[in-house]
């Protein structure tokens, strides 16, 4: 898998484990166990050990029924949980909670310790049009420890008997299709950023609305199915689509996607039965005059939603990229994640686990991270995703 680790800053990086796998079950074990002290670093944290006695308590009805609801939707996903906890030695319900970490902790008490302010998005279209250019953008905000125990994790299918090439050699009869992104500790990777080896690649920004369900799909279930389901995964935009459309979601999530073979890129938002997609502008009048599209922790596509009204962090943020020129470039995208201009709720935050910038044209994925804004320092990591199985 060819990659360039660039030069080393003073802070440790995120390391990227490299997995081959036959089927879900084994992907799990293997994760788990490369991993593990990350894994059980992670749950052992204020934050995890709060949520874990959650869901063990006030909450064990929410994680008995989600767990239910993701098993019938996807069996195979299930058996990767499965494995993640065998591998690292840990309860397998403890396995669940850190996958479920998006829902879990959005029907825990107002004052508990959890997480509180996720992720920036930012699009960028040159001059012209996507012929001439067109980049995507993400901040990975998470507050706390989790930054010294998240980690990249790649999933490579095995070769099926007899294949020839081409994406056959990146599917399974099991369902396994080879799969990398940023992974929390113990939790499915396909939540965070995450790819494919079909040219699809997507993020996510945490959503609040006031309430959420205890029961029904995970982010985390969903998402993976749709980038990285059966037959080596979603292949163009209006797949990946289709599989995030699924309805029946416990909570809520904003997925911003792009598809790097056919210069398309969009944001969908979830919520329980209702989704909205919004497509970004990559030809025509309105890619040549600048789109200045960004995603952050407020519903913009589903109308009506009722939020949970402490997130004044996004409102600034969406008000700071609004008032600046339209990215055109991926460079253009690497100076607005880095933004500080407004002191109190700056767009690069402490709290921002990494930067990643991907350029469209070249597929070419730069990854920052460790205290290091995209405008300080060279990139850590750089990974070409049209071919990063290889």
């Amino acid at each position: 898998m060819p990659f360039v680790a660039l030069p080393t800053l003073l802070i440790a990086t995120p390391p990227l484990y490299k997995i081959t796998a036959s089927n879900h079950l084994d992907a799990g074990r293997q994760h788990g166990a490369i991993a593990g002290e990350r894994i059980r670093g992670w749950l052992g944290s204020p934050e995890m050990k709060s949520l874990i006695a959650f869901a063990t308590t006030n909450g064990s009805d929410a994680l008995e029924n989600l767990k239910r609801d993701n098993t019938n939707f996807s069996p195979r996903l299930a058996e990767e949980v499965r494995g993640i906890a065998e591998g690292a030695d840990i309860p397998t319900d403890h396995a669940w909670v850190a996958t479920l970490i998006n829902e879990l902790e959005a029907l825990m008490p107002p004052n508990s310790t959890r997480s509180t302010g996720h992720c920036s998005d930012c699009y960028a279209v040159a001059s012209g049009g996507a012929r001439n250019g067109f980049a995507h953008g993400h901040n990975e905000d998470w507050p706390g420890p989790v930054k010294n125990f998240f980690y990249f994790l790649s999933i490579t299918a095995a070769p099926s008997r007899g294949a020839t090439g081409g994406n056959d050699q990146v599917d399974q009869p099991s369902g396994l299709s080879s799969c990398a992104g940023l992974a929390y500790p113990g939790a499915l990777v396909g939540w965070a950023p995450s790819w494919n080896a079909r040219g699809m690649y997507l993020t996510q920004n945490s959503l609040f609305p006031a309430t959420s369900r205890r029961s029904g799909l995970a982010s985390a279930f969903v998402q993976r199915e749709a980038i990285c389901g059966p037959n080596g995964g979603a292949s163009n935009l209006d797949e990946l689509v289709a599989g995030l459309a699924t309805g029946g979601w416990a909570q809520a999530a904003s997925v911003n996607m792009v598809d790097l073979n056919n210069r398309r890129m969009a944001n969908l938002e979830a919520y329980e039965d209702r989704h909205a997609m919004h497509e970004v502008e990559t030809t025509g009048a309105a890619a040549a005059s600048g789109a200045n599209y960004s995603h952050f922790n407020h519903f913009k596509e589903i109308v009506g939603v009722r939020e949970d009204g402490r997130r004044n962090s996004s409102a600034h943020r969406q008000a700071r990229l609004d008032a600046l020129p339209a990215a055109r470039t991926a460079a253009d995208i690497a100076a607005r994640l880095s933004d500080t201009a407004d002191a109190q709720y700056p767009i690069y935050r402490t709290m921002t686990l990494t930067t990643m910038v991907l350029d469209g044209v070249n597929g070419s994925l730069d990854v920052w991270c460790c205290g290091n804004s995209a405008a300080s320092a060279p990139p850590l990591y750089r990974w070409n995703l049209r071919h990063f199985f290889e």
